[in-house]
C-alpha cells in the first residue's frame, strides 16, 4: 500500500464533512467580525502578512514531508500557485479587510453572499462554462442585490456614486476569491492539497510584504499590542489553516456541487455576531438586498444542484 502524504495525518481529526463544512463557514464569518471589530486599530496589511507567516510556521511542520517530497511538481507549478496567493491575499483577502476598515460587518457580509452566483459568472467568463437562462437569470438578481446593497438601497447613492468605499472594495473582493475559486481547477490535482495551501500561503506573504511596509512608513505601524496578536492567531489558524481543511474535507465529502451551499451560511454567522458582538444594526436595505441575492443562489446553485444529483 503506497503511504499517504503526511499531511494526510490531520484527516483523523476532521468531524464529519457536514459539521466541518458549517464550522469552516464560522470560522470565516467570526474572521470578518473580527476585523471589523479592531478596525481602526490593527492595520489591514499587518493582519494579512502577519496571518500568512503564522500559519507558514504552524503548518510546515505538518506537512514537511509531503512538502519536499512534492518540492519539484510545485516549484514545476509555481505560477498557478503563485497567481492564487495574489488573488486570495492582495484581491480577496487584501480587498476585504481594507473594506472593513469603512463598511460593516454585515455590509461585508452580505456582498460576500452573492459569492457562489459570482463564481458562476466568472466561471462563464474563463472557460465558458454553460449556464441555462434561468441560472443567467439568477446572476442578473443577484448582482441587483449587491448593488442595492452597495447603494444603500438609495437610487440617488448610485447616481451620485456617493457610494462607501469599503462596500466597493469588498466588491472588488468577491470578484477576486471567484477568480481564485475558478482558477483551482488550474492546480494539478495530484498536489497534496494542504501542500497546495502551503503554497499559497507563501506567495501571500512574499505579496504582502511590500504593502505591509508601506504601511508602516506611509500610514500606521504596526501595533505591539494584544488586539494584534490575538486577531493574527485567530486568522492564522481558524481563518486560514483550519477552515481551510475542513472547507477542503466538505468538498472531497460531499462533491462541490453540496459543499458549495455551505457559503450561504456565512452571512447567516456574521449577522448573528455582528448584532451580538459590535451591536450593529440592520435595515430594510439589508433584507431586500440579501432576499434578491438569496434568490439569485437559488436559481444559480441550488436549483442546478438539484437537477445534478436528479439526472
Amino acid at each position: 500500500m503506497k503511504p499517504q502524504p503526511q499531511s494526510n495525518i490531520l484527516i483523523r481529526y476532521a468531524p464529519p464533512p457536514v459539521i466541518a463544512g458549517a464550522l469552516a463557514m464560522l470560522c470565516w464569518a467570526m474572521s470578518i467580525v473580527i476585523v471589523r471589530d479592531v478596525a481602526g486599530t490593527v492595520p489591514p496589511a499587518a493582519m494579512s502578512f502577519l496571518r500568512c507567516v503564522l500559519a507558514l510556521c504552524l503548518l510546515y511542520p505538518i506537512c514537511r514531508r509531503a512538502l519536499h517530497a512534492e518540492m519539484p511538481l510545485m516549484l514545476k507549478h509555481w505560477k498557478i500557485i503563485g497567481f492564487q496567493g495574489v488573488l486570495l491575499f492582495i484581491g480577496g483577502n487584501g480587498m476585504l479587510f481594507v473594506g472593513l476598515q469603512f463598511t460593516t460587518a454585515i455590509n461585508g457580509a452580505l456582498i460576500n453572499s452573492a459569492e457562489p452566483v459570482t463564481i458562476v459568472a466568472v466561471a462563464w467568463v474563463m472557460f465558458r462554462d454553460r449556464l441555462t437562462l434561468i441560472q443567467w437569470a439568477g446572476v442578473f438578481i443577484s448582482m441587483v442585490g449587491v448593488i442595492y446593497l452597495v447603494g444603500r438601497g438609495n437610487l440617488s447613492v448610485l447616481l451620485s456614486l456617493d457610494l462607501n468605499i469599503g462596500d466597493v472594495f469588498i466588491f472588488i473582493s468577491i470578484v477576486s476569491w471567484a477568480f481564485y475559486a475558478v482558477l483551482m481547477r488550474k492546480v494539478p490535482p495530484e498536489l497534496d492539497r494542504l501542500n497546495v495551501v502551503f503554497g499559497i500561503l507563501v506567495a501571500g506573504a512574499i505579496v504582502v510584504f511590500p504593502f505591509w511596509i508601506a504601511e508602516n512608513i506611509f500610514y500606521k505601524a504596526t501595533p505591539l499590542i494584544w488586539e494584534t496578536l490575538w486577531t493574527t492567531c485567530f486568522n492564522a489558524v481558524f481563518a486560514s489553516i483550519l477552515a481551510l481543511f475542513w472547507w477542503n474535507h466538505t468538498v472531497e465529502g460531499l462533491g462541490p456541487g453540496r459543499a458549495s451551499l455551505f457559503i450561504h451560511l456565512i452571512p447567516v454567522y456574521t449577522v448573528i455576531l455582528a448584532v451580538w458582538l459590535l451591536g450593529e444594526r440592520l435595515f430594510m436595505f439589508h433584507a431586500i438586498g440579501i432576499g434578491l441575492i438569496a434568490i439569485g443562489i437559488f436559481l444559480t446553485t441550488v436549483l442546478r444542484t438539484k437537477r445534478e444529483n436528479a439526472a
